[in-house]
């Protein structure tokens, strides 16, 4: 089952700002989504986790990597 987070939250959660999550996720180290289109963010919680946060590139284990 698929857990999701708001940005306050997640940025509670890591212990920084919303405005460094929303850094962290333009950077693609945390997975997040516009539901609908909407204006909210929601976040994956299983993509945050102190591996991502703190590498050069990122592995999410509950996801499929795109090749390009």
């Amino acid at each position: 089952m698929w857990k999701f987070l708001s940005r306050k939250e997640a940025s509670q959660q890591i212990g920084v700002s919303i405005r460094q999550l929303d850094r962290y996720i333009s950077d693609g180290r945390i997975k997040a989504f516009k539901p609908y289109g909407g204006r909210r963010v929601l976040i994956h919680s299983d993509s945050i986790t102190e591996a991502n946060l703190k590498s050069p590139v990122p592995l999410f284990k509950n996801f499929e990597v795109e090749d390009e």
